[in-house]
Formats: C-alpha cells, sequence, structure tokens
C-alpha cells in the first residue's frame, strides 16, 4: 500500500468515538423562521428535561433537515438570553448529542443564564458551505446553517438576545474559528479546543481528505481539487485567514499526542488513532498560536503537552473556558 494511502487509512480509521442518543418525548414548536425560510418543524424533550430540547430544522441552506440540542436557562420565559454555541466533530464523535453526552455541560449550564446551543454539521459538514463541483445548489451549506440561520432561529423563537460565543472540539474547533473569520460580528468569542485549524496546509490537506472520505463523500466536493481550487481552499482556512479573527477574543488548546494524564482509561484499540490525531492537530494548533501573536491578534493558548484526542481533555478545556465565555457575553 503507498504510503499516502495508508495515512488516509489510518486517519480515517482514527476518526471515531462512542456514540450515544438519549431518549426524549415531544412537546411543542414555536412560530419562528430565519430570512431563507429555514424553521424547526419538530422539538423533543430530553431525559424528561424540559429545559434540554432536540430540535430538527428544515435548514434552505443545507437543504435537508439538520439537528440541534438546545438547553435552556433557568427562568427562560422571563427574559432574552445570551447563547454559548457548542460545536462537536463528525458523527462519529456524536455530532450535535457529544457535548451532553461526554460532559457535563448540562449541570454547567444549570446557573450560567445562557443558552446553550448546540448543533449538528452533517456527518462531515465541517461547518463550511460546500462547493458542490462549482453547481449553485442548496446542499451541505453548513456555515449558512450554523451562522446566519440558527442564530435567526434561536433568537426568534427562543429568546436569544444576539450576544454569542463559539466554541468546537476537533472538527468543531475548526468550525469555531472559521466561522469567527468568515461571520465577523456573529460571535464575541471562539475557541477551539483540537482542532483542524490549517487544511490547506500539507497535513491539513490530508486529514481533510481523510474525514471527508471517511464519511463515503467526495472530498473534492467540499472546496474543489486542492491544486486547481487552491484558492477556496485557503478562503476557508483559519490559519491563511488569522487576521480575519481580530476583534473577537480568541483561546486555543490542544495535547501532542503523547499518552497524557487523562488517558488511563482509554480503550487500547482508539489510543494510537486518538494519539495520530492530537498530534497532527496540536501541530496546527501551535502554528495558529504562533501566526496569530505574528500579527499582534491578542489570543489565550493552552499548549499542554501530552494528552490524546479524546473527550475528557475537551471535559477539562470547557471548564477552562467557561467562566471567561459568560464573562465576554455579560460585557
Amino acid at each position: 500500500m503507498r504510503p499516502f494511502v495508508r495515512w488516509c487509512a489510518a486517519l480515517a480509521a482514527a476518526v471515531c468515538a462512542l456514540p450515544g442518543t438519549p431518549a426524549f418525548a415531544a412537546t411543542a414548536v414555536p412560530d419562528a423562521r430565519a430570512d431563507d425560510g429555514s424553521h424547526v418543524v419538530a422539538q423533543t424533550t430530553v431525559d424528561g428535561d424540559a429545559r434540554v430540547l432536540d430540535l430538527t430544522v428544515r435548514s434552505a441552506g443545507v437543504g435537508a433537515y439538520a439537528m440541534v440540542r438546545l438547553i435552556l436557562p433557568r427562568n427562560w420565559a422571563e427574559r432574552s438570553w445570551p447563547a454559548v454555541y457548542l460545536l462537536a466533530g463528525e458523527t462519529r464523535l456524536q455530532d450535535y448529542r457529544g457535548w451532553s453526552a461526554n460532559t457535563d455541560v448540562r449541570r454547567l449550564a444549570d446557573d450560567a443564564g445562557v443558552l446553550v446551543v448546540m448543533p449538528g454539521a452533517g456527518t462531515a459538514g465541517f461547518f463550511t458551505d460546500w462547493w458542490n463541483y462549482g453547481k449553485d445548489l442548496a446542499l451541505n451549506q453548513w456555515e449558512t446553517f450554523t451562522a446566519v440561520e440558527l442564530p435567526q432561529l434561536i433568537d426568534r423563537g427562543y429568546r436569544g438576545n444576539g450576544r454569542r460565543a463559539v466554541a468546537g472540539l476537533s472538527l468543531g474547533g475548526y468550525g469555531a474559528f472559521e466561522l469567527a473569520a468568515r461571520q465577523p460580528g456573529v460571535f464575541r468569542y471562539a475557541a477551539s479546543f483540537s482542532g483542524n485549524l490549517n487544511p490547506a496546509g500539507p497535513t491539513g490537506e490530508l486529514l481533510t481528505s481523510a474525514i471527508v472520505g471517511s464519511a463515503r463523500l467526495d472530498p473534492e466536493a467540499l472546496w474543489g481539487d486542492r491544486r486547481r481550487e487552491a484558492a477556496r481552499w485557503e478562503a476557508h482556512d483559519p490559519l491563511v485567514n488569522a487576521d480575519r479573527l481580530r476583534g473577537t477574543e480568541l483561546y486555543l488548546s490542544a495535547g501532542n499526542g503523547l499518552p497524557g494524564p487523562l488517558d488511563a482509561r482509554l480503550p487500547i484499540d482508539v489510543l494510537p488513532g486518538a494519539m495520530l490525531l492530537e498530534f497532527l492537530c496540536g501541530a496546527q494548533t501551535a502554528a495558529m498560536a504562533g501566526r496569530l501573536r505574528d500579527l499582534g491578534v491578542p489570543v489565550t493558548a493552552d499548549l499542554y503537552g501530552p494528552g490524546t484526542h479524546q473527550w475528557a481533555y475537551w471535559q477539562e478545556q470547557l471548564h477552562k473556558t467557561w467562566p471567561r465565555m459568560l464573562q465576554v457575553l455579560a460585557s
């Protein structure tokens, strides 16, 4: 097997985690629409908790139904609220269910006074508007869904007040910085945990293609052929466009891929993939921190050394960033 093919196979196999689907019961749907007609068509409570909702959105940009998990603050009906958007990775990292299934975000949200919005992005949507081979298609427009349609729906149907922070892990870490760069003003704060932040770079291109390929999708449908459509790839690369992040409060974190203090319980068959993914994402995160500092763009970076690509570290990073996110939203 050629080295490039072996790398792609290894990366595709590494993109994995344990799925989980909590139980829920049906509730009513608010009458709210985004400017392009996108709207919530179904709403269910999770585990019988009326403050935790799963929303099914008919998205004009995606051209299909998209899922969102939403945690409402206490006394939700009394006023409008700021929102924390938490972006998970590809479906194998549990998409819109990942944060509530693998962290204590529901407990953190209890007294936070914010909406917590956890959108999915398809099987490997990258939180970006797909090129779709140059065809003018309303299909897989995940940037439009996450940064345009969904904020309008949250503000109009669920008492959002327009103040937003975003944090993401893995593919969602890329999404947090990419959306902050391409949609300035939508988010006041952006945090990337173990993100693929330089997809136009050599290792980033490999990782991006492996993630899309592992979802049985054509990588060229994302932004086109890397050589012929270089400008489009670079237009969606946070490191290339780091100067556009100026004015957003930024946070970066990643490990170096070596087993760390939170890896003792990681299954032995998952460990090699988790090490490889974090090694690649950690190098890109360090490069992004350096690029931002060279540009004079303020950033807080936690390059914590040993640690792999898994939820225990992202839970820890959520706790580190949560108080500051709330401060930024309250200011």
